[in-house]
Formats: C-alpha cells, structure tokens, sequence
C-alpha cells in the first residue's frame, strides 16, 4: 500500500535540527490514553498528548500486499498508575488503537507538521509486568484479523432488542421457522 507523506514531514525527516516523535493513541470506554515518546505535551488532532521519555519499544510495522493478519507490539514503561489500573480494570479487547510519527523541532519544540499514521488496529492482549517500574506489553492487531473470527449473529427477536434495543423488526422470526406455507394453493382444512 502507498503511504504519502506531506511535504514539511519530508523535508523534516532529512533536518539535523529535528528529531522523531511516536504518538499512541489507545482508545478506552472511560476516555482515550494519548502518550508520546517526547517530553512535556503536544497536541494535535484535538486531542493532549503526554510525553513519557521512551515509550518502552515498538515492534516493527508490517504491512503486507495481501489482505492478512498483521501484529504490533507495544511495550510501554514508566507509565502513570492511573493508565496501568484501566488496563487492568477496563475491557480493552477489541478497542482502537493508533500508532502516529511525526517530527519535532528541537529548538522551539512544535510539531513540524501533523503526524502521519503509522499502523492502526485493535487491541487483542496487554500483559502486565511489574519489575522496577511497571510495564504493559499490549498487543495491537490489523484490522484483518476480524476476518478469522466467525461472525456470532443470530437472526431473531433477542439479538434484534441485543443491537437495536426497541426495534421490533425480527420479533415474529422464531414462529416463522416451523409454520407451514401454502404458496400458490389453498390451505388445507
């Protein structure tokens, strides 16, 4: 898949004066966590992100021509107690999740540009390690894994109220299934 970059990312990308960024950006039921491997806070997108020095690390960014399954690991490091009790707190299975880049300047410290992204998908695992800081290795899959997964829908009157509470539309579905029908001909008596 061809990426494009804009301009001022590019011509960054070559500057001594300016320095690598990476956002991730994981989005919670409770609000979203924003964090950034710089210092201090940057904004962009609507949205404050919190420096924490070094992340921790970012596995390698695969990207296949095909359409199949692609992972990324995050091990994020010296993180807030708040962050580390929502992720074992809070159901995150399945929740967006976003790895950006961008440039920094290292003299007035503003973004170059709006970053680009990177990889974006779900998160599958997050593994909590408590040594002498606390680390979450979480685990972000493609969007194409979903289509490994069987689709678990049922047609009928329950899963209708489940998705779409007071819709009605599938209510008369289970009577329809053993009920006998006369296309064409008269009933018989």
């Amino acid at each position: 898949m061809t990426r494009s970059i804009s301009a001022p990312n590019e011509s960054a990308s070559q500057a001594a004066t300016i320095y690598p960024v990476y956002f991730v950006k994981l989005q919670f039921d409770t609000g979203d966590v924003c964090l950034h491997t710089g210092l201090g806070s940057i904004s962009f997108g609507g949205d404050t992100y919190t420096g924490t020095g070094a992340i921790g690390s970012i596995g390698g960014v695969d990207e296949d021509a095909d359409l199949s399954r692609t992972t990324l690991e995050l091990t994020l490091r010296g993180l807030p107690t708040d962050l580390v009790s929502v992720t074992l707190n809070e159901y995150y299975q399945g929740r967006r999740a976003t790895l950006y880049g961008g440039y920094l300047d290292a003299t007035s410290q503003q973004l170059v540009d709006t970053p680009f992204i990177l990889y974006r998908g779900r998160m599958d695992t997050a593994a909590v390690e408590q040594e002498e800081t606390v680390s979450i290795r979480l685990t972000v899959e493609s969007r194409f894994a979903a289509w490994d997964r069987p689709l678990t829908r049922r047609y009928n009157g329950a899963d209708q109220q489940l998705r779409y509470p007071g819709d009605r539309g599938l209510e008369y579905v289970e009577q329809t299934t053993e009920k006998p029908l006369f296309w064409g001909q008269k009933a018989p008596a």
